[in-house]
């Protein structure tokens, strides 16, 4: 069974960068919209079922990022949708699990544990340490907890974004890694999960 999914991360309140992911949905045609956080730059829930709810596609999955304020994963419930913040979801012969925010402490780095044992797609805001998590700085910013959990569960997908300047795919040990660089610059990532995981940056 395949399942083809459109990654979006980091639209920060940009209602432009809609033309572009509707855009894409029309051209690809995903399965769903995934979602890496950071809907709003530190905009309210209204803003953000307004930008969600112009996504014109049946199904969305997804978490909040540090940019969002208290209570935007319920935006999510209000679009149909589904928020996987420490949350499992199966779709296509596939399981989603998700961690929102960043700076992640060692209960939610726990409870994530505790649910992550058999999915396959791992959805974060903030990147594992290492992987697609450079700042402009030079500085890596993503989080050290995530390594072992990964390394534990081998999930054949980490879908991430918060590291603006650090776009790409990474393959390492069976695991492929996507950050599909921000919305808001128009940038996004396809996914099509077949025998093998394949990923075209758009």
């Amino acid at each position: 069974m395949s399942l083809k999914a459109l990654v979006v991360s980091d639209i920060h309140g940009s209602f432009k960068s809609l033309n572009r992911i509707n855009a894409a949905i029309y051209n690809h045609k995903p399965d769903v919209v995934v979602i890496c956080g950071d809907v709003t730059n530190f905009g309210d829930i209204n803003e953000a079922v307004e930008i969600l709810e112009k996504i014109d596609i049946d199904l969305i999955i997804g978490v909040t990022g540090n940019c969002d304020p208290h209570g935007v994963g319920e935006v999510y419930d209000a679009v149909d949708g589904i928020n996987l913040d420490l949350n499992t979801f199966s779709f296509l012969g596939k399981t989603f699990c998700g961690l929102s925010g960043s700076n992640y402490s060692d209960e939610k780095l726990s409870k994530f544990r505790e649910l992550a044992g058999h999915a396959d797609v791992f959805v974060f805001h903030s990147p594992p340490y290492g992987y697609l998590d450079e700042a402009s700085t030079g500085k890596h910013i993503g989080e050290r907890g995530l390594l072992e959990i990964i390394a534990g569960t081998q999930p054949i997908l980490v879908l991430s974004g918060h590291a603006h300047e650090s776009r790409g795919v990474i393959e390492q040990e069976g695991t492929v890694y996507v950050n599909p660089g921000p919305a808001y610059e128009d940038y996004l990532a396809i996914i099509d999960i077949r025998e093998n995981v394949r990923v075209k940056l758009i």
